[in-house]
């Protein structure tokens, strides 16, 4: 962002890319558990079961710590934002207006 934020309102973005990243990750990792329990009921054996894991790895957890923990706190909440994970009111007019003009980008550019 080009204009210096208060550290109030950067330990507020902080605190709320915390809890989009924790609602992310929950989400993610139950279509993991999944993959266990399918294992668990022999719909798949422990060599798939490690492959789903290397997955998960490498793919949507690596993609959501380098959003909500990699990058700058401001965009990790505007994405939430945009995404439904947090609401405008959950996280206040401070810390809304200082990333609205991200949040528009992204629904400009049709991110998901």
């Amino acid at each position: 962002m080009s204009r210096k934020m208060s550290r109030k309102l950067v330990k507020a973005l902080r605190q709320f890319a915390g809890v989009a990243y924790e609602r992310e990750l929950s989400i993610a990792t139950r279509a993991l558990q999944d993959q266990f329990v399918r294992w668990e009921d022999k719909e798949i054996d422990i060599f798939e079961l490690n492959e789903k894991i290397h997955e998960f790895h490498n793919g949507i957890s690596r993609k959501l710590y380098s959003q909500f923990v990699g990058m700058d706190s401001a965009f990790g909440v505007a994405s939430a934002l945009h995404d439904g994970i947090l609401s405008r009111e959950e996280v206040g007019e401070d810390v809304f207006l200082s990333v609205e003009g991200i949040v528009l980008s992204l629904s400009k550019l049709g991110a998901k």
